[in-house]
Order: structure tokens, then C-alpha cells, then sequence
């Protein structure tokens, strides 16, 4: 079985290309401003790649689907046909034509957008246990998921890009800061001030969050980073488990995964 998944984020998309249940190709990341020149081209590659040969005799195998998973409304119906044209498939659109097999315990889940359940999925499916999810990326989302699959919910706060720019943008004399990993305890210049004060907060929030969640959990959970600026964030904490950059796109696989087979 396999499928090939694309996730829209807020800044950037992200597609893969999935057999049962695995990502068997690296996946291709664009931002937003790249999709006009580069989505057909990342689409063909990943046709292509579905369509290697898989034996000697030059079998192929079409991808039984095509899953889409969007937090940017506004790009779905430009993807979603993009998708049409080059594969000739109509795809999925998760929380539309799917729902996501994971129960809430959200006052409102009119709001949630389908990455954050989708990244809680395929934790508690890999897990079977409680566990943290942090995503770094335009903003820094801390959810939970309880030992028996409920997810918890979570916080949103600004990632690393969007304290700098509010910290440019709102002031008069604060330039934007780089988002390289400071090296001094003390910001010797306004840069390293920044870099210092922005990488402190994020980690500080970080922790603090993990722990109370742990606290009410009742026990230390498993921690799972994903995101574009995790690799540069997490580490360095000490508390993560793991890092999975394609959490999102493997979590919508599982959800086309799980209806094909109730379906069959």
C-alpha cells in the first residue's frame, strides 16, 4: 500500500511518498513563494518515484492514493489541483474527506487545525503511551496525548522566526535577529541580546510546558520534536526522545492507511 502525502504548513509544503506505513523517499520541502515555480516539478518527481519498477519483469505500482493535510486554506484548492493535473488522481483532503481516527478532550475542535492531531496520531500509534509533541516552526505548538489516546490539547506561542520579526517590527532600533544558536551566556552586542533572549524564552517555555504536562499526565511522557527549526531548538534541552521531521506527513499516511482498511 502505498500513498503519497503532502502537508501545507504555514510557511512551507511538504510532500512524501509512503509504502505501508514507511517514508520510502526523503521528503521535498517549498515554501509558500515557491509553489507557482517548483510544485509541478516536486510532483513529478514523486510520481516518478511511485512508479519505479518493482521487479525484474518492470511491474509498476500507481500510488493508491494521493492525502492532502492543510493549515493554509488559501493554497489547498491550488495544490489540490496541481495534484490533478500531473497525477491524474484526485486527492484526499484530510478533515474533508477523511477524518482523523483520534478522540479529543478539546472544549472546541472546530478550530484544530489537522497538523497538530495528525502529529498526536502517529506519536500514540508509534508510542502507545503518553507523549509531548513539540512542533518549532512559525509557532511553537506543545501538545499532549494521554496514555490511553485522548488528545489532550496543547499551547501556541510564536517559533523562533516570529519573535524576531515581532521584536524588529515593534520597535525602533532592534534589528531582526539572526536565529543562529547563541554562543555566549551574555549577549555582548543588540544581536546577541537577541539571539540570547529569543533562544531563552523558547526553551524556557519549552521545559516548563513538558514539565507541567508531566505533572498532570502523572508520569514523564514521551517527547517527540518536529518542525523546521527543532534540529536547532531541541537537542541541546536534554528532555526530547526523538525528532521526526516528517511527523505531519507520516500521521496523514496512517489516516489514509486506517480508512482504506475499513473500507476494505
Amino acid at each position: 500500500m502505498s500513498v503519497i502525502a503532502i502537508d501545507i504548513g504555514n510557511t512551507r509544503l511538504g510532500a512524501g511518498l509512503f509504502e505501508e506505513g514507511a517514508v520510502s523517499e526523503p521528503a521535498q520541502r517549498i515554501t509558500h513563494d515557491e509553489i507557482a515555480e517548483r510544485l509541478d516539478d516536486l510532483l513529478r518527481s514523486l510520481w516518478a518515484q511511485s512508479h519505479k519498477t518493482a521487479d525484474d519483469a518492470a511491474e509498476t505500482a500507481t500510488p493508491e492514493a494521493i492525502v492532502i493535510a492543510s493549515v493554509a486554506p488559501q493554497l489547498t484548492p491550488t495544490v489540490a489541483q496541481a495534484v490533478e493535473r500531473i497525477c491524474g488522481q484526485r486527492p484526499k483532503i484530510i478533515g474533508k474527506d477523511m477524518a482523523i481516527p483520534m478522540q479529543t478532550a478539546l472544549t472546541d475542535e472546530s478550530t484544530l487545525g489537522v497538523d497538530r492531531l495528525l502529529a498526536a496520531l502517529c506519536t500514540y500509534v508509534n508510542t502507545q503511551s503518553a507523549a509531548v509533541i513539540i512542533h518549532c516552526g512559525s509557532a511553537l505548538v506543545v501538545d499532549a496525548v494521554s496514555d490511553d489516546g485522548v488528545f489532550l490539547g496543547g499551547s501556541i506561542g510564536p517559533g523562533l522566526q516570529m519573535c524576531a520579526r515581532a521584536l524588529h517590527q515593534n520597535t525602533a532600533q532592534l534589528p531582526l535577529a539572526t536565529l543562529d544558536e547563541p554562543t555566549e551566556t551574555f549577549g555582548r552586542n543588540t544581536l546577541e541580546a537577541l539571539g540570547v533572549g529569543i533562544y531563552a524564552a523558547t526553551r524556557g517555555a519549552i521545559r516548563e510546558l513538558v514539565e507541567r504536562y508531566a505533572e498532570k499526565i502523572g508520569h514523564w511522557p514521551h517527547v517527540v520534536g518536529t518542525g523546521g527549526d527543532a534540529q536547532r531548538l531541541l537537542p541541546a534541552m536534554g528532555i526530547v526522545d526523538s525528532l521526526i521531521p516528517d511527523l505531519v506527513l507520516q500521521g496523514a499516511a496512517l489516516v489514509w492507511e486506517h480508512h482504506a482498511m475499513a473500507e476494505s
